[in-house]
């Protein structure tokens, strides 16, 4: 991760609930990265990479004579990328911070990617910049991120304790530095910093009862119960209700709820 202070943390719980979230939303990835002109052979880069997923899937994309470099600052997310590898042919992972990275000194890419980074950002023109720096001339910078509009959260029928897990996850983004909103911003950036650009917004359904997607709602409860407890945005009375009530949602078959919205935007560097 960039920049910013990633609410989330670092257990093992939380990169268990990143994979699953990863498997949830990669065939839209891999569509959006066939979209950047992604092929074999190129050189990639993965700004956040967290839990290595989408590293992972860039590649098997670009194949053998391909390159794809996984960046984060968090030490514990690049010690589990690099344990679970099973080839580093074309694959690398290290520690890098995106807005003081010497990367684009050294080397530049066919396409440099990040995915739920920006919303934890407090600087994300920066970032952008960073990411262009990288990216060669003609390359794609590719930013997916989501947007956690009230009405993006849809629970049908209503869920009272979604509703409240949404509030309390937004309050500590913003907290952290960074910008609940940040997804539906990113087209007009882009535009400012000159790139050719294109937008699409997307928000998955996830039918509660069926795993292992249904338990994405309470397994990000339990990433945020730390912070939660310390920022005094519940007690621990409200938070176990929470808890217990997400717990029921994902079991009941008759309901159903979207993920928050997720805008995938696409930047042709020109210069």
């Amino acid at each position: 991760m960039a920049e910013g202070h990633y609410i989330l943390g670092n257990r093992d719980s939380e990169i268990a609930r990143l994979e699953i979230q990863a498997s949830l939303f990669e065939p839209l990835t891999k569509q959006t990265l066939l979209n950047a002109g992604l092929k074999k052979g190129m050189r990639c880069i993965d700004i956040g990479c967290g839990s290595g997923s989408v590293t992972r899937l860039m590649a098997k994309m670009v194949g053998e004579t391909g390159r794809v470099v996984g960046v984060d600052v968090d030490n514990r997310y690049l010690e589990y990328c690099n344990r679970i590898i099973t080839s580093r042919q074309n694959i690398e992972f290290i520690h890098d911070d995106i807005r003081k990275s010497q990367l684009g000194s050294k080397e530049r890419f066919d396409i440099v990617y990040s995915r739920f980074t920006f919303h934890h950002l407090t600087d994300k023109r920066e970032a952008v910049r960073a990411m262009k720096r990288l990216a060669k001339k003609n390359g794609s910078v590719m930013i997916q991120d989501l947007d956690h509009a009230p009405g993006s959260w849809l629970c049908y029928p209503e869920n009272k304790v979604f509703n409240t897990l949404r509030k309390v996850y937004v309050a500590l983004i913003k907290k952290g530095g960074g910008d609940p909103l940040a997804g539906r911003k990113l087209y007009k950036l882009l535009i400012e910093e000159s790139f050719n650009v294109n937008v699409d917004c997307y928000s998955p359904c996830i039918l509660m009862g069926q795993e292992p997607y249904s338990s994405l709602g309470w397994q990000l409860a339990e990433s945020i119960k730390p912070q939660i407890l310390e920022h005094g945005l519940q007690s621990e009375h409200e938070y176990t209700k929470m808890y217990e009530g997400l717990k029921k949602l994902a079991k009941d078959k008759g309901s159903f709820v979207t993920y928050s919205r997720l805008f995938s935007v696409l930047g042709k560097n020109r210069e």
